[in-house]
């Protein structure tokens, strides 16, 4: 049986362990800084790594760190996740319980959807993203590189949102967003944090 080792050891990190679990998955620690954070985790036994770190940018300079040491990533699908035959998924994902990915939909490496969120169809995903809970997005949406999507926020179709803007929390989201923009509010508006 494969072992996988959790990096990340805040709150997601225990999430994904419990989905770990859950699938009867063999866990061999967490780490953080490639450092064992468990007694018990034996990294020289450690087939696989889950990156269960949310903040997209922290977790592309990570991948971009490990670039070069063909870290062996593993992606995680609960399963209870609604799953279509048409939806393209890349590697080191997690797909948490009660996650809904209709048709034709594009997930690329990295990306984190957590717990109920439910993806239209024709819906792209860029690279690193990461998806709170209860996110729900409509059809014809396309997500660039590290996009940030707060706990129950919806985006309506046929909107595009740029490479590492962020909706906040609750926010629905009328009309596209531009790279490195936050938003927040219904509807969503963009906010200056300083």
């Amino acid at each position: 049986m494969k072992r996988i080792a959790v990096y990340g050891a805040g709150g997601f990190g225990k999430e994904v362990r419990g989905m770990l679990d859950r699938q009867g998955l063999a866990f061999a620690g967490y780490m953080d800084d490639f450092k064992a954070l468990t007694e018990a985790a034996d990294l020289a036994k450690t087939d696989d790594i889950l990156l269960a770190i949310s903040d997209p940018k922290i977790r592309k300079q990570l991948i971009d760190n490990w670039s070069q040491s063909a870290m062996p990533f593993q992606s995680l699908i609960s399963e209870d996740v609604f799953l279509h035959s048409t939806v393209k998924l890349g590697k080191g994902i997690i797909l948490c319980p009660g996650v809904k990915l209709t048709v034709d939909i594009q997930i690329e490496d990295f990306v984190i959807i957590n717990l109920n969120s439910t993806i239209g169809h024709d819906v792209k995903i860029g690279r690193y993203s990461s998806l709170m809970p209860s996110v729900n997005i409509s059809g014809n949406v396309t997500l660039g590189e590290g996009v940030f999507v707060g706990t129950g926020a919806s985006i309506l179709q046929g909107i595009s949102i740029g490479d590492y803007a962020i909706i906040g929390a609750g926010a629905v989201v009328t009309a596209s967003i531009a790279a490195g923009k936050t938003v927040m509010g219904v509807p969503a508006k963009e906010k200056k944090l300083w």
